[in-house]
């Protein structure tokens, strides 16, 4: 699992690290926020599983460059902040979907955190793909629909009889149902609004 730290100092972000060393196949410890998002932002997939932000950091809080991580990055997001602010620093950014930790903590809340962190990380991701789908097949439905009510409309089918010529066609051809009804669609697009 790659992991990556950003704290106001190295000595802090390596710190941060030991405390993941058996979490980790591979550390990076930042103690430049900059350098971190550069890194994000030019690697092709995510180039960490997880990133760990000690706030406050070097240049800012860490509210911001924690709003702008969320957004260019898929890598599952924990926020260090001082025990006495945590519950405002979560009020703050619970957009971002970032876990909080109110410092000091044991070292074994820290890798439980990261571990349901990254679980809730590729959940999420499996939610959005099953959503996508779910949307792509309704889509799919409307589309069909409209075809067969040109059908029905144009050619004086029954909806059964609409529903099977798109099936047929779509054996016929090796083509999807929804790639038959498109073709359908674009050829009624001069007779009809679809």
């Amino acid at each position: 699992m790659k992991i990556f730290a950003v704290a106001k100092t190295e000595e802090a972000a390596n710190g941060i690290g030991a405390a993941l060393e058996e979490l980790c196949t591979e550390f990076s410890g930042f103690s430049d926020e900059r350098e971190a998002l550069e890194i994000i932002e030019r690697a092709e997939k995510t180039p960490c599983d997880a990133v760990v932000v000690s706030l406050p950091l070097k240049s800012e809080f860490g509210l911001d460059f924690t709003a702008e991580l969320s957004k260019k990055s898929g890598a599952a997001i924990i926020v260090l902040a001082r025990a006495d602010i945590a519950e405002e620093v979560q009020r703050r950014i619970k957009f971002t979907g970032a876990f909080v930790i109110g410092k000091p903590f044991p070292k074994s809340v820290l890798a439980n955190t990261v571990k349901m962190a990254l679980l809730a990380k590729e959940n999420i991701q499996r939610l959005e793909r099953e959503n996508s789908e779910l949307s792509k097949q309704l889509d799919d439905v409307k589309a069909i629909d409209r075809a067969k009510c040109c059908l029905i409309e144009y050619l004086n089918l029954t909806e059964n009889q609409a529903h099977r010529h798109i099936q047929k066609l779509a054996m016929d051809t090796r083509k999807t149902q929804r790639e038959i009804a498109d073709d359908i669609l674009r050829t009624y697009a001069g007779v009809v609004n679809v």
